[in-house]
């Protein structure tokens, strides 16, 4: 089996469909010998920030000189993004080796007629194997969906819980309230976790702090008054942090936007937690960390005369963040929107915000079966705003015809992950 053989039959399991539930799950984790058991986890859930966060936790235990491994999804460009270790995606070689051992436990327990895991099961399990293989000293795990049915809810004792912003996203498998989705991702708390909780709508934060009690957890609430935005730019920008375990005096973090800063405020609160249960890291590798972490695919710039950039915005609150930076760091300009988004996501809600800062708006579909297709979103738009809308069949064309000549203007492409890896790849080429 090579990497192309091993990636195909990840993603071949696809077609098993989403099985929420951990039953399949410990199956599987207990014919590889529970990998999960012998690691330390920070696991992370919410509907918006998860992989900023995770990424800026990852990205300070790495620089303190851990051995960490980040989980994470969806991909951008390559699958192997999914699985890092040390911030740097998992070798070819080492996917192969954790697939095949995957793979030949399945197709045992398949012989006694269990079930065959789902995709995300699959990723999971390789994921595991291969952070146990490594001997990392943490393990920063990202929820795929929900939480308490979520195959990363198979771990036991989590040294850190961290609960994100949660907003209606995926009611058809998490429930059809803010109350309910919250239940669901409030779930991967554990008996005495250690928690903290980004600041949350009080509908939310009443489930979390019910079902933390329930479980005697340790809840931590992220108090936006700690962290300050000092100054910015469209390179970085500068921030104070003064919380009641850790200090740092301007400190600077290249992720942009008023929430990278909350998101940021969320880890640091994470790295002071874990000070606390004596897990050394200095103030100056945090701020060394922060000055140099990277997150492909939110509100990052390639180019700025013109701007080209790209910002993986996938549902309402997403769009909301996105569109609160356009007005920051490009007020009054000329905003040429490129947009695709999955269908099951709010897409009404989601144009109420974008379609008033779009000068251009340009429809592209996303690369899933989920995708409203361009030409009826463009339909859709040209209907609800009355604004002229055009559509390109490919991403490809879409980048091809920005105006490089026209400095002062900006080019966005917002929406579902699934084109904006697309895009990223083809930005690259095509204008840099």
């Amino acid at each position: 089996m090579n990497v192309t053989e091993a990636i195909r039959y990840i993603e071949a399991t696809h077609k098993f469909g989403t099985r929420l539930g951990l039953e399949s799950m410990g199956r599987l984790l207990d014919a590889m010998g529970n990998p999960q058991d012998k690691l330390k986890f920070i696991h992370i859930a919410g509907t918006n920030g998860k992989g900023s966060t995770s990424t800026m936790i990852a990205t300070i235990l790495t620089t303190a000189g851990y051995k960490t491994g980040l989980f994470t999804s969806p991909f951008l460009e390559a699958f192997n993004e999914r699985i890092q270790l040390n911030n740097q995606p998992i070798d070819d070689d080492s996917l192969v080796a954790a697939t095949i051992f995957v793979k030949e436990r399945i197709e045992a327990l398949m012989e006694e007629g269990e079930p065959h895991p789902t995709e995300f099961e699959m990723v999971t399990a390789v994921g595991l194997q291969y952070f146990f293989q490594q001997r990392v000293d943490f393990v920063v795990l990202e929820v795929g969906l929900g939480g308490r049915l979520d195959a990363t809810n198979i771990i036991k004792d989590p040294l850190a819980v961290v609960i994100m912003g949660v907003s209606n996203d995926h009611s058809d498998y998490l429930g059809n309230t803010l109350a309910k989705i919250a239940y669901e991702k409030a779930a991967i708390i554990k008996e005495g976790s250690d928690v903290i909780v980004y600041p949350q709508e009080p509908e939310a934060l009443k489930v979390i702090l019910d079902f933390g009690a329930s479980k005697n957890a340790n809840v931590v609430l992220v108090n936006p008054d700690d962290i300050s935005i000092l100054s910015h730019t469209t390179h970085n920008q500068t921030l104070k942090y003064q919380g009641d375990h850790l200090y740092l005096d301007g400190f600077s973090l290249k992720l942009l936007g008023d929430h990278q800063s909350l998101n940021c405020l969320t880890a640091l609160e994470v790295i002071a937690l874990l000070i606390r249960k004596g897990y050394p890291v200095s103030s100056s590798q945090i701020k060394k960390a922060l000055a140099a972490v990277v997150f492909p695919g939110r509100f990052e710039i390639f180019l700025e005369k013109p701007v080209v950039l790209i910002d993986g915005a996938h549902n309402s609150n997403g769009i909301q963040a996105f569109v609160r930076n356009m007005n920051q760091y490009f007020p009054n300009r000329i905003i040429n929107l490129f947009f695709g988004m999955l269908e099951d996501k709010d897409i009404e809600e989601s144009l109420s915000y974008l379609v008033p800062v779009a000068s251009t708006i340009h429809t592209l579909t996303p690369n899933s079966d989920r995708a409203m297709p361009a030409e009826k979103m463009a339909a859709l738009i040209q209907d609800s705003y009355g604004k002229s809308v055009d559509f390109y069949d490919t991403i490809e064309e879409a980048i091809k015809s920005i105006d490089l000549t026209k400095s002062d203007e900006v080019n966005v492409f917002v929406g579902s992950l699934y084109m904006i890896g697309e895009a990223r790849s083809l930005i690259r080429k095509h204008l840099l």
